[in-house]
C-alpha cells in the first residue's frame, strides 16, 4: 500500500469521527494501533465509580498478562470508550467505535444487561466477540453466538438464595420479597418467586418501592403484618442499605437476604444494621481464597484501595479473554469465540468453563455480614 499524504489521512480521521466502517484498515495497522481488546465502560455519568474500579481490574490483568509474555507474542494492548453505565446510547456509541475505529476482535463489556441486548445486533454479526458480567438471563439466550458471560446469570443468585434459606436458615414459608420497581428489581423478583413455586412455597407478600425513595414504612408495616421473617431484598445498594436501617429503626425482627448486601456501598451507608444480612455474591474482598487474596494484594499495593465485585469481574474477564487469544493463535473473530469452548482458567470469581451458548460461570457464593465484614458462608454451583 502506497504512504497517504497528510491531508488523506487527516480525511480518514475525520470519517472515524463520523463513525464510517474503516473497511481499508486491517486489525493491527497504524489506526487500529495494535490494540486486541477494546472496553466499553462507564467513564463519566453515574456510574463512573463502578467504570473505575471496572477499569482497574482490567489494568491490574494485562500489567501480569503482558509479564507472562503477552498474547500472540507480543504485549497486549487495549483501548476504553466511554459507555455511560446502563445508558444505551452510550453503549451503542461506545460499541461502534471500538468495532470501527480500533477494530479489535475482543471486547470486554458492555456490563449493564440492558446495554448488553441494546448492542447486540450491533456485535452479533460475528465482528466482534464481547466478553461481559451482565446477568439478565436472556444476555446468553437471546441467539447471539458472540457473547461469552463471566458471571452467572440471575437464576443462579436467586435459586441459591432460597435453596440456602430452606436448608441452612430453616426459613419455611415465612418468606416475602421486597423489590425495586425498575428491570432490575422486577427481574430479580420474578425469578425468586419461580424459584420459590418450584420448591412448592409462595411468598408471604410481595412488595415493591421506586428507585431512591426515602420512606420504606409503609411496605415494611406490610411486610411485618403478613408475618415474613425472612425478606428477600432485590434493591439497589443505597435503597437496600435505608431499607435495612429503617426496619431495625422500627424494631422489626426481618433476617434480609438480597443480591448486593454485601457490597461495599450498601455496608457504609446501613453501618451496623446490616449485620446478618445475608448476599448471594460473586466476590468479596475477604474471601479466605489463597487465589483472591493473592489479587487483592496486589490491587491494593497498585491503586491504594479494596478491589470490588467489578474489579475481579473485569481483571477475570481480561484473563480469560486472553487465553482464548492464545489459545486460537489469532486475531480472528471466529476462531476467538470457538477458542473460548475449550478454554478453562481458575479465576477469582470461579473456575471457567465456557458452554456453547457463552455461560462460563454457574457459581455463586452465600455471603453474610459479620462485624460489619462479608464472611463466604459457601460457594453454591449449579
Amino acid at each position: 500500500m502506497k504512504e497517504r499524504n497528510a491531508g488523506g489521512w487527516q480525511r480518514l480521521r475525520a470519517a472515524a469521527g463520523a463513525g464510517l466502517i474503516l473497511a481499508a484498515l486491517p486489525l493491527g495497522g497504524a489506526w487500529a494501533q495494535d490494540a486486541l481488546i477494546g472496553v466499553s465502560l462507564p467513564m463519566t455519568g453515574p456510574k463512573a465509580l463502578v467504570g473505575r474500579n471496572f477499569k482497574q481490574g482490567v489494568e491490574l490483568a494485562v500489567d501480569e498478562i503482558n509479564a507472562a509474555g503477552g498474547v500472540l507474542g507480543k504485549p497486549l494492548k487495549v483501548v476504553f470508550e466511554d459507555d455511560q453505565g446502563d445508558n444505551t446510547n452510550g453503549a451503542i456509541n461506545a460499541v461502534n467505535k471500538i468495532m470501527q475505529v480500533h477494530q479489535t476482535p475482543v471486547m470486554i463489556g458492555p456490563h449493564y444487561s440492558v446495554t448488553q441486548m441494546a448492542t447486540q445486533n450491533v456485535y452479533c454479526n460475528g465482528k466482534v466477540v464481547s466478553v461481559t458480567g451482565a446477568t439478565g438471563v436472556p444476555v446468553t439466550n437471546s441467539g447471539c453466538n458472540f457473547v461469552i458471560r463471566t458471571r452467572s446469570n440471575d437464576n443462579v443468585q436467586a435459586k441459591a438464595l432460597i435453596d440456602y434459606a430452606q436448608k441452612e436458615l430453616k426459613a419455611g414459608e415465612k418468606i416475602a420479597v421486597f423489590y425495586a420497581n425498575d428491570d432490575f428489581g422486577k427481574s430479580g423478583q420474578a425469578r425468586v418467586v419461580a424459584q420459590m413455586a418450584a420448591l412448592g412455597l409462595k411468598p408471604v407478600a410481595v412488595e415493591s418501592h421506586n428507585p431512591n425513595d426515602k420512606d420504606y414504612s409503609a411496605q415494611l408495616a406490610k411486610l411485618q403484618k403478613a408475618g415474613a421473617e425472612l425478606v428477600i431484598l432485590w434493591a439497589h445498594d443505597t435503597d437496600a442499605a435505608l431499607i435495612v436501617k429503617q426496619a431495625k429503626q422500627f424494631g422489626l425482627p426481618f433476617q434480609f437476604a438480597g443480591a448486593v448486601l454485601s457490597e461495599e456501598a450498601f455496608l457504609k451507608l446501613a453501618g451496623r444494621s446490616a449485620e446478618g444480612a445475608m448476599s448471594a455474591s460473586y466476590f468479596v474482598p475477604t474471601d479466605p481464597n489463597p487465589a483472591v487474596q493473592a489479587f487483592v494484594k496486589k490491587y491494593e499495593e497498585r491503586f491504594k484501595m479494596a478491589p470490588d465485585v467489578w474489579s475481579a469481574t473485569y481483571y477475570d474477564a481480561t484473563i480469560l479473554a486472553a487465553k482464548a487469544i492464545n489459545a486460537a493463535g489469532s486475531a480472528d473473530v471466529a476462531k476467538i469465540r470457538d477458542a473460548f469452548n475449550s478454554v478453562k482458567y481458575d479465576g477469582l470469581l470461579a473456575g471457567y468453563h465456557c458452554t456453547p451458548s457463552g455461560d462460563c460461570n454457574n457459581q455463586v457464593n452465600i455471603v453474610e455480614i459479620k462485624g460489619g465484614r462479608p464472611v463466604v458462608r459457601s460457594a453454591v454451583s449449579y
